[in-house]
């Protein structure tokens, strides 16, 4: 059986600011590739 998830943290004034700067930011290649390398290994051969 799943674990619960636990609460998400609250963000308040300058770390909600830093975290909405990053979310705009476009990603880096190397967050691509990592992107990528996720995303094939979720593939299930039936």
């Amino acid at each position: 059986m799943a674990k619960p998830i636990g609460e998400t943290p609250t963000l308040y004034e300058k770390d909600a600011v830093v975290v909405l700067k990053r979310m705009k930011e476009p990603p880096t290649e190397k967050q691509k590739e990592l992107a990528q390398k996720i995303k094939n290994q979720r593939k299930v051969p039936f």
